[in-house]
């Protein structure tokens, strides 16, 4: 009985382990909830690093302490409008729509089902169409190499155009970043 018990709470450790190890994978490549999730296994420096990157890449559901959100600014340009509807609908709405562009990567970004592809696809062309949200989101994701690889000075660039439609959260990050 001893040895089964043994055996149970080694294989759950194991698994809690790999679980830990793809968590961190996930989070270091830039997944928005892995990063959120992730934080709460740091010390509190590292802690409010990752979750400020995940709020900063759009998931809004990260409970970042009251002080960075303060310091960072609020999401105002992005929100969850109908989270249920099926994905190429929103596709279809998305051609015309700078906003439904950035919804599927805020869809993807808090957990919702829509492909890592497809919302970073769509986040393209938010970007492309100068969504200052857009251009945060993905300059933060060059910058930091979430996603796709290290690009400091595309990304900069990116946050300085959302930077210079006033867009508050683009601001603060350009004043913490170190180029």
């Amino acid at each position: 009985m001893f040895s089964k018990i043994s055996l149970i709470l080694i294989f759950l450790f194991q698994f809690a382990a790999v679980m830990g190890g793809e968590l961190k994978k996930m989070a270091l490549d830039g997944d928005p909830q892995s990063l959120c999730a992730y934080a709460d296994q740091l010390d509190i420096e590292d802690l409010n690093r990752f979750k400020k990157h995940a709020y900063i890449l759009g998931n809004i559901s990260c409970n970042v302490s009251q002080p960075i959100q303060k310091k960072m600014g609020q999401h105002t340009l992005i929100e969850i409008v109908d989270p249920k509807k099926d994905i190429q609908q929103l596709k279809q709405e998305a051609e015309n729509n700078v906003n439904k562009q950035l919804l599927i990567w805020t869809l993807y970004a808090n957990g919702y089902d829509v492909s890592k592809l497809t919302a970073f696809t769509w986040l393209k062309v938010a970007a492309e169409n100068e969504h200052p949200a857009a251009l945060t989101i993905l300059g933060s994701l060059y910058f930091f190499g979430y996603i796709v690889p290290e690009d400091k000075e595309k990304g900069y660039q990116l946050i300085q155009r959302a930077s210079d439609s006033d867009y508050s959260i683009a601001k603060n990050l350009l004043s913490e970043l170190k180029i």
